[in-house]
């Protein structure tokens, strides 16, 4: 995920320096400046823009965090029903998008920083946001297991731009966005680093988040946070089991498309007008939960979507019990994402895209030659692999043998031939990695 900031309409265009990256990693920031060689420090800006640093340490209140975690999914939820059309596929990570957007959000003032809590969901408080961003990261370390997972964000701050140097450790130590120095009066080679970097954290399955004439030299700022995931099936479908079979696309038209076949013991329950499904990853507290409505056509996957809310998960969670179950499921590679401006400001968040946003907890006009900062873009890419083995197909790297008691009594039909949804979450901690639509398993 990429968030772009620039400099807002009437400040000085930056012409070309020297000493930029070429290519590859960036240099760390060293110190904040402005558009001289004076360094600018916190204490000598007015007490009103000036940042203190936020102890993160402080651990959030039991209360704080649950809140939190019915808030996050919730917030990725509305992402997703706004993803596209329920005729295409779609995934979403609500926990990349608020990463990203909450390092800018602790520098958010006024009008600006209310909007993004309640557009992201977040907590009104910062400091308290800050604290939580830091829990949810050890929560996803905890909960990986000996699945892969890795969580990385970065700040790309352009070497001529005077950013306040406690943000930056508060971005670094909340939602571990460390700094790195780029030319953006260079834009393509920021451009081409920036998406190195990113495509490096996800195994090369993100290769370009940030689009060729996205980057210009007016951009002051991006904000990036790469999450991959790789794990395998605690009980993997047996691949000669695999066959081609029908997908209804939208009830009556259908492709053809590798199903995987399995029964056995597996976590499921039966809702009025739906079915659901929890598969775990081997050794790791994380799942995908599938959620197949009985309609088989598109819209009955957009009503589920647009009635989903910050409670959905422990909903259906705490629906499922131990069943015989006899999957179908289809296997399906494919990406999904795009620019989100629109729905982020569909979802309130509309100051923070203008010139008159308030980002004055990360560049104070006074150090910047009066330049102003405004989100400019907001890029979101995902990339999901199901296979036999697991979820991202190289993860298929030996098997497991185990014994089990064989349940008895009937058997549960879980046919998934037609539209459903899909959630990667953490059943310990509660918390959605990724919520996606299967709406098409031949598209890519």
């Amino acid at each position: 995920m990429g968030l772009l900031l620039a400099a807002c309409e009437g400040a000085p265009a930056r012409t070309s320096s020297t000493g930029g990256p070429q290519s590859g990693e960036a240099p760390p920031v060293t110190t904040a400046t402005a558009n001289s060689s004076t360094p600018v420090k916190s204490e000598q800006l007015p007490a009103a823009n000036k940042v203190t640093p936020i102890d993160v340490g402080t651990p959030p209140a039991e209360g704080e965090l649950s809140a939190d975690v019915r808030n996050a999914n919730g917030f990725t939820f509305k992402v997703l029903a706004k993803t596209k059309k329920p005729t295409e596929n779609a995934l979403v990570s609500g926990t990349s998008l608020r990463h990203a957007l909450g390092t800018t959000y602790i520098g958010a003032r006024g009008t600006t920083g209310r909007e993004m809590a309640v557009a992201l969901m977040l907590d009104n408080d910062p400091k308290i946001a800050a604290r939580l961003a830091r829990a949810e990261l050890d929560a996803w370390q905890d909960a990986k297991g000996n699945a892969e997972l890795n969580i990385a964000s970065r700040l790309w701050i352009d070497n001529d731009f005077a950013i306040q140097p406690d943000f930056v450790k508060t971005a670094e130590t909340a939602f571990g966005a460390g700094p790195a120095s780029v030319d953006y009066a260079k834009p393509e080679d920021a451009r081409k680093t920036i998406n190195t970097w990113v495509a490096e954290k996800t195994k090369d399955k993100i290769p370009e988040l940030i689009p060729q004439g996205s980057v210009d030299p007016r951009t002051e700022l991006v904000v990036t946070n790469a999450i991959w995931f790789k794990g395998r099936w605690e009980l993997p479908f047996p691949k000669p089991a695999t066959k081609e079979e029908p997908f209804k696309t939208d009830g009556t038209r259908t492709v053809t498309v590798p199903m995987m076949h399995l029964t056995d013991s597996f976590r499921a329950a039966t809702q009025p007008g739906m079915k659901l499904l929890d598969m775990r990853y081997a050794e790791s507290q994380l799942a995908m939960l599938v959620v197949l409505p009985d309609d088989p056509t598109p819209a009955a996957v957009a009503k589920l979507e647009a009635g989903l809310g910050p409670d959905t998960l422990e909903r259906w969670t705490g629906a499922l019990a131990t069943a015989r179950v006899n999957v179908t499921l289809p296997r399906f590679t494919f990406r999904s994402g795009g620019v989100m401006n629109t729905t982020l400001q569909d979802l309130g968040m509309k100051a923070a895209f203008t010139d008159k946003a308030d980002f004055t907890g990360i560049a104070d006009p006074q150090a910047t030659a009066g330049e102003r900062l405004y989100i400019n873009q907001v890029f979101h890419q995902t990339y999901v692999a199901v296979d036999e083995f697991g979820t991202e197909a190289a993860a298929a790297t030996g098997a497991t043998m185990r014994t089990t008691s064989m349940l008895t009594g009937p058997v549960l039909e879980f046919k998934a031939d037609h539209p459903f949804l899909f959630v990667i979450h953490d059943t310990k901690h509660g918390r959605v990695l990724f919520a996606g639509r299967v709406a098409n398993p031949k598209t890519t």
